[in-house]
Protein backbone atom coordinates (compact mmCIF):
# COMPACT_ATOMS: atom_id res chain seq x y z
CA UNK A 1 0.00 0.00 0.00
CA UNK A 2 1.30 3.54 -0.66
CA UNK A 3 0.30 7.08 0.81
CA UNK A 4 1.37 10.33 -1.71
CA UNK A 5 2.85 12.86 0.49
CA UNK A 6 2.81 16.49 -1.14
CA UNK A 7 3.87 19.29 0.17
CA UNK A 8 1.97 22.76 0.18
CA UNK A 9 4.24 24.36 2.13
CA UNK A 10 7.62 24.42 4.38
CA UNK A 11 8.02 27.59 5.26
CA UNK A 12 8.57 28.25 9.42
CA UNK A 13 6.94 30.96 10.83
CA UNK A 14 6.54 32.66 8.02
CA UNK A 15 6.12 32.67 4.21
CA UNK A 16 9.53 33.27 1.91
CA UNK A 17 10.13 33.43 -2.18
CA UNK A 18 8.31 30.51 -3.65
CA UNK A 19 7.51 28.57 -0.02
CA UNK A 20 4.71 29.29 1.62
CA UNK A 21 3.78 28.35 5.50
CA UNK A 22 3.09 24.58 6.62
CA UNK A 23 0.78 22.59 4.69
CA UNK A 24 0.84 18.99 3.31
CA UNK A 25 -1.91 17.01 1.15
CA UNK A 26 -1.56 13.23 1.90
CA UNK A 27 -3.69 11.09 -0.53
CA UNK A 28 -4.33 6.83 -0.20
CA UNK A 29 -7.12 5.18 -1.84
CA UNK A 30 -8.52 8.08 -3.18
CA UNK A 31 -8.88 9.79 0.17
CA UNK A 32 -7.54 13.11 0.69
CA UNK A 33 -6.38 14.66 3.85
CA UNK A 34 -5.26 18.33 4.66
CA UNK A 35 -2.12 18.14 6.97
CA UNK A 36 -2.14 22.14 8.18
CA UNK A 37 -2.91 25.08 6.20
CA UNK A 38 -0.43 27.64 6.89
CA UNK A 39 -0.43 30.73 5.01
CA UNK A 40 -0.83 30.62 1.19
CA UNK A 41 -0.26 26.49 1.40
CA UNK A 42 -4.13 26.42 0.32
CA UNK A 43 -3.19 28.30 -2.44
CA UNK A 44 -0.92 25.16 -3.67
CA UNK A 45 -3.47 22.74 -2.39
CA UNK A 46 -5.98 24.26 -5.16
CA UNK A 47 -3.00 23.24 -8.27
CA UNK A 48 -4.39 19.21 -6.98
CA UNK A 49 -7.67 19.18 -5.22
CA UNK A 50 -10.64 21.65 -4.98
CA UNK A 51 -11.02 22.27 -1.06
CA UNK A 52 -14.44 20.83 -1.39
CA UNK A 53 -12.93 17.10 -2.39
CA UNK A 54 -11.09 17.27 1.21
CA UNK A 55 -11.94 14.14 3.30
CA UNK A 56 -10.44 15.74 6.51
CA UNK A 57 -8.32 18.26 7.81
CA UNK A 58 -5.89 18.14 10.88
CA UNK A 59 -4.42 21.08 12.25
CA UNK A 60 -1.27 20.70 14.66
CA UNK A 61 -1.97 23.57 16.84
CA UNK A 62 -3.41 27.13 16.75
CA UNK A 63 -0.46 29.35 15.97
CA UNK A 64 -1.45 31.33 12.09
CA UNK A 65 1.76 29.64 10.45
CA UNK A 66 -0.21 26.37 10.75
CA UNK A 67 -3.95 27.18 10.27
CA UNK A 68 -4.58 30.25 8.66
CA UNK A 69 -5.77 29.92 5.85
CA UNK A 70 -8.99 27.64 7.12
CA UNK A 71 -10.52 31.08 7.14
CA UNK A 72 -10.05 31.65 3.63
CA UNK A 73 -11.06 27.92 3.28
CA UNK A 74 -14.15 29.03 4.76
CA UNK A 75 -14.93 31.37 2.47
CA UNK A 76 -14.62 29.23 -0.11
CA UNK A 77 -16.31 26.63 0.67
CA UNK A 78 -19.45 29.51 1.63
CA UNK A 79 -19.84 30.62 -1.66
CA UNK A 80 -19.26 26.93 -3.39
CA UNK A 81 -22.81 25.79 -4.77
CA UNK A 82 -21.55 22.25 -5.15
CA UNK A 83 -20.30 22.04 -1.21
CA UNK A 84 -23.08 20.41 0.54
CA UNK A 85 -21.63 19.09 3.81
CA UNK A 86 -18.96 19.96 6.85
CA UNK A 87 -15.45 18.67 6.23
CA UNK A 88 -14.30 16.80 9.46
CA UNK A 89 -11.75 18.48 11.24
CA UNK A 90 -9.39 17.09 13.90
CA UNK A 91 -7.47 19.75 16.11
CA UNK A 92 -5.76 20.04 19.94
CA UNK A 93 -7.43 22.47 22.23
CA UNK A 94 -7.38 26.36 21.12
CA UNK A 95 -7.23 25.64 17.67
CA UNK A 96 -11.52 26.09 16.93
CA UNK A 97 -12.01 28.78 19.63
CA UNK A 98 -9.07 30.96 17.61
CA UNK A 99 -10.53 30.34 14.06
CA UNK A 100 -14.23 30.68 15.28
CA UNK A 101 -13.05 34.02 16.73
CA UNK A 102 -11.80 35.50 13.27
CA UNK A 103 -15.63 35.18 12.03
CA UNK A 104 -17.35 36.10 14.84
CA UNK A 105 -20.19 39.02 13.87
CA UNK A 106 -18.89 38.41 10.44
CA UNK A 107 -22.26 36.97 8.91
CA UNK A 108 -25.42 34.75 10.15
CA UNK A 109 -22.70 32.19 9.50
CA UNK A 110 -20.13 30.22 11.41
CA UNK A 111 -17.40 28.53 11.19
CA UNK A 112 -19.36 24.99 12.06
CA UNK A 113 -21.21 25.95 9.22
CA UNK A 114 -18.64 24.24 6.93
CA UNK A 115 -15.87 22.71 9.71
CA UNK A 116 -17.20 19.59 11.59
CA UNK A 117 -14.80 20.21 14.51
CA UNK A 118 -13.38 17.50 16.88
CA UNK A 119 -10.72 18.35 19.41
CA UNK A 120 -8.08 15.95 19.81
CA UNK A 121 -5.43 14.96 22.20
CA UNK A 122 -2.87 12.65 23.14
CA UNK A 123 -3.92 9.20 22.88
CA UNK A 124 -6.61 9.75 20.65
CA UNK A 125 -7.22 7.93 17.53
CA UNK A 126 -9.72 8.36 14.22
CA UNK A 127 -10.22 6.71 10.62
CA UNK A 128 -10.67 8.78 7.51
CA UNK A 129 -11.32 6.60 5.00
CA UNK A 130 -8.80 3.67 4.68
CA UNK A 131 -6.61 5.75 7.03
CA UNK A 132 -5.63 5.54 10.84
CA UNK A 133 -4.45 9.13 12.51
CA UNK A 134 -3.22 8.51 16.07
CA UNK A 135 -2.44 11.58 17.82
CA UNK A 136 0.45 12.58 20.27
CA UNK A 137 1.07 15.42 22.93
CA UNK A 138 4.13 17.93 20.88
CA UNK A 139 6.58 19.68 23.27
CA UNK A 140 5.42 23.74 21.97
CA UNK A 141 4.67 26.92 24.04
CA UNK A 142 0.78 26.21 23.03
CA UNK A 143 -1.87 22.78 22.60
CA UNK A 144 0.12 20.70 19.64
CA UNK A 145 -0.20 17.52 18.22
CA UNK A 146 2.16 14.68 16.06
CA UNK A 147 -0.12 12.68 13.81
CA UNK A 148 0.39 9.43 12.58
CA UNK A 149 -0.78 7.83 9.74
CA UNK A 150 -1.00 4.32 8.91
CA UNK A 151 -2.62 2.28 5.48
CA UNK A 152 -2.27 -1.02 5.45
CA UNK A 153 0.78 -1.73 6.89
CA UNK A 154 2.50 2.06 5.16
CA UNK A 155 3.68 4.85 7.83
CA UNK A 156 3.99 8.46 7.52
CA UNK A 157 4.14 10.55 10.81
CA UNK A 158 4.27 14.42 10.97
CA UNK A 159 5.69 16.04 13.90
CA UNK A 160 3.91 19.47 13.70
CA UNK A 161 5.98 21.86 15.75
CA UNK A 162 7.93 20.19 18.52
CA UNK A 163 11.01 20.29 20.69
CA UNK A 164 10.97 16.42 20.46
CA UNK A 165 11.04 14.10 23.48
CA UNK A 166 9.70 10.74 23.97
CA UNK A 167 6.66 11.41 22.84
CA UNK A 168 7.64 12.47 19.29
CA UNK A 169 10.14 9.08 19.58
CA UNK A 170 7.17 6.98 20.28
CA UNK A 171 4.89 8.01 17.58
CA UNK A 172 7.42 8.08 14.79
CA UNK A 173 8.60 4.62 15.98
CA UNK A 174 9.49 2.52 12.64
CA UNK A 175 7.59 5.54 10.08
CA UNK A 176 8.40 4.95 6.58
CA UNK A 177 8.51 8.65 6.30
CA UNK A 178 9.03 10.80 9.25
CA UNK A 179 7.78 14.56 8.01
CA UNK A 180 9.57 17.13 11.02
CA UNK A 181 10.44 20.20 12.02
CA UNK A 182 13.60 21.43 12.02
CA UNK A 183 13.67 24.89 12.40
CA UNK A 184 17.22 25.60 13.52
CA UNK A 185 20.53 24.76 13.20
CA UNK A 186 23.54 25.08 15.16
CA UNK A 187 23.62 24.18 18.85
CA UNK A 188 20.41 23.91 20.81
CA UNK A 189 21.13 25.88 24.05
CA UNK A 190 21.63 28.98 21.20
CA UNK A 191 18.36 28.97 20.79
CA UNK A 192 14.86 29.42 22.62
CA UNK A 193 13.74 26.06 24.74
CA UNK A 194 11.17 24.16 24.28
CA UNK A 195 9.87 25.44 21.00
CA UNK A 196 11.31 23.65 18.27
CA UNK A 197 14.48 21.70 17.12
CA UNK A 198 17.20 21.75 15.29
CA UNK A 199 18.58 19.51 12.07
CA UNK A 200 20.69 17.78 14.24
CA UNK A 201 18.18 16.90 16.76
CA UNK A 202 15.40 16.09 14.43
CA UNK A 203 17.53 13.47 12.98
CA UNK A 204 18.48 12.05 16.16
CA UNK A 205 14.57 11.83 16.85
CA UNK A 206 14.22 9.89 13.22
CA UNK A 207 17.04 8.12 14.47
CA UNK A 208 16.46 6.33 17.87
CA UNK A 209 12.94 6.10 16.15
CA UNK A 210 14.42 3.76 13.51
CA UNK A 211 12.51 5.69 10.45
CA UNK A 212 13.02 4.84 7.01
CA UNK A 213 12.92 8.16 5.96
CA UNK A 214 13.57 11.89 6.86
CA UNK A 215 11.87 15.00 5.28
CA UNK A 216 13.08 18.23 7.23
CA UNK A 217 10.61 21.06 7.02
CA UNK A 218 9.11 24.29 8.79
CA UNK A 219 13.19 25.56 8.68
CA UNK A 220 13.05 29.48 9.20
CA UNK A 221 13.48 31.78 6.92
CA UNK A 222 17.09 32.56 8.79
CA UNK A 223 18.08 29.83 8.77
CA UNK A 224 20.95 28.05 6.49
CA UNK A 225 19.14 25.40 5.08
CA UNK A 226 22.22 23.35 3.83
CA UNK A 227 23.64 23.35 7.59
CA UNK A 228 20.10 21.93 8.50
CA UNK A 229 20.47 19.20 6.17
CA UNK A 230 24.18 18.69 7.17
CA UNK A 231 23.64 18.34 10.97
CA UNK A 232 20.45 15.80 9.73
CA UNK A 233 22.75 13.68 7.02
CA UNK A 234 25.49 13.38 10.15
CA UNK A 235 23.43 12.27 12.34
CA UNK A 236 20.39 9.86 10.64
CA UNK A 237 22.09 7.06 8.92
CA UNK A 238 18.96 7.04 6.54
CA UNK A 239 18.09 9.04 3.56
CA UNK A 240 17.13 12.58 4.48
CA UNK A 241 15.52 15.54 2.11
CA UNK A 242 15.12 19.40 2.60
CA UNK A 243 11.10 19.63 1.88
CA UNK A 244 10.28 22.23 -0.91
CA UNK A 245 7.02 23.62 -1.84
CA UNK A 246 5.20 21.32 -4.49
CA UNK A 247 7.45 18.33 -3.90
CA UNK A 248 6.24 14.97 -3.77
CA UNK A 249 6.72 11.83 -2.00
CA UNK A 250 5.08 8.23 -2.49
CA UNK A 251 5.72 6.65 0.63
CA UNK A 252 5.52 2.41 0.24
CA UNK A 253 5.87 0.14 3.91
CA UNK A 254 8.82 -1.11 1.62
CA UNK A 255 12.74 -0.14 2.61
Amino acid sequence: MTIDLTVLGCAGSHTGVGRMCSGYLVEAEGTRLLLDAGNGSTANLQRFVAIRDLDAIVVSHRHVDHCIDLIGCYYNLRFDPGFTRRIPLYAPAEVHTTLAGLLSGDSPMTFDDVYDHTEVAHGDQVPVGPMTLSFAHSRHPVPTVSTRIEVAGTTLVYSGDSAGGPELVEIARGADLLLCEATWAGYPQDHPPDIHLTGAQAAAVAQQAGVGQLVLTHIAGGTDRDAVLAEARAVFDGPVDLAEDLARYRVTGER
